[in-house]
This record gives C-alpha cells, structure tokens and sequence, in this order.
C-alpha cells in the first residue's frame, strides 16, 4: 500500500508519553493474529486504545517511540492510524515502519503542541504539524529522497522489485 506524502493528514490525536516499547505496540505473543492485536495494542498504556480508536486518528508520543523488540508498527495501520508523529523514535523500529510505508514521522517538539483529542494536521510538503485549535505548530523532519520514494512505492519490497526488473530490462506487469 502506497502512500503519498504529498496529501494533508488531519486527524483527532492520540497523546502518548516517551519510550513506548513494541511489545505494547504489537503484542505478539499474547496475541498471535492480527485480529486479536487490533483488540489489544497499546491497552498497557491506554485500555481505552484499542477499543475507541478509529480510522484517520494520528499517534503522538514522545522520545525512543518504538523501543524494544524488532517489530513494526503494521498493527497500528490496521487500527486506522493515519500517521504516527513522535519526537523521536527507535532507529529500528523508524527503519521498519519506512521499509512498510507505514507513515511515521519525526517533529520535536509535538509534544508540546498538542494535547489528547485535539486535531492535529500533518503538511509534510512544507515541513510542518499544525494544532488547529490553537495554531502552534513545530517543523516537521523532511526524508531524503530515497526514503520518499519508499513510501510513494508502498514499501522497501517495492522499490527492490522494480529496481531488479529495470536491471534486467524488463517492465513491471
């Protein structure tokens, strides 16, 4: 699944504090489908999580998002996450959410800016996330080219795949 990072993202925020651990995010071993996840990801931090979030939220959290094991977070795009904003996040769990187009993206400060519930816009063609309440807004970290068309491509597998067959002289069918 592609995604365009050209489009505004606008969503009722989801406030999360530092180091959210993937164990939390994706519960794996107590819940082994997917299913079951969507009913139980991140009810260690929020019990009401699984059971009132809904298609077009956006997570916020604070530091080391993503901390922990080496899972990404697909369980939150099946929940209806639209975008996952943090301050920071894991470098593996960062790489892995970019290698399945799943949008997160890094904007210290959000924090600060928002608080639960309120709506949050993500203008990732000008570099911005913008609390539309109040107006405060913090810059948003651009990705380099690559990174980019990872997402525009729906994946790491993607651009590997059309690379390989532009290296044989064949087109995609």
């Amino acid at each position: 699944m592609s995604f365009d990072l050209n489009k505004l993202i606008r969503g009722r925020v989801w406030k999360f504090g530092d180091s959210i651990d993937t164990d939390s995010i994706n519960p794996y071993y107590l819940y082994p489908t997917m299913e079951e996840l969507k009913k139980h990801t991140m009810e260690s931090y929020r019990a009401e999580f699984p059971k009132e979030v809904k298609p077009g939220d956006i997570l916020i959290a604070g530091r080391n998002f993503g901390c922990g094991s080496s899972r990404p977070g697909l369980v939150l795009r099946e929940v209806g996450i639209a975008a996952i904003v943090v301050e920071s996040a894991s470098r593996l769990f960062l790489r892995n959410n970019i290698a399945r187009a799943i949008p997160i993206f890094l904007a210290p400060g959000i924090t600060g800016i928002i608080e639960d519930a309120q709506t949050l816009e993500v203008d990732y063609p000008n570099g911005v996330v913008r609390n539309i309440a109040t107006g405060a807004s913090v810059p948003l970290r651009k990705f380099p080219p690559l990174i980019e068309r990872i997402f525009q491509a729906g994946g790491l597998p993607h651009v590997a795949r059309a690379r390989y067959l532009a290296e044989v002289g064949r087109t995609q069918p």
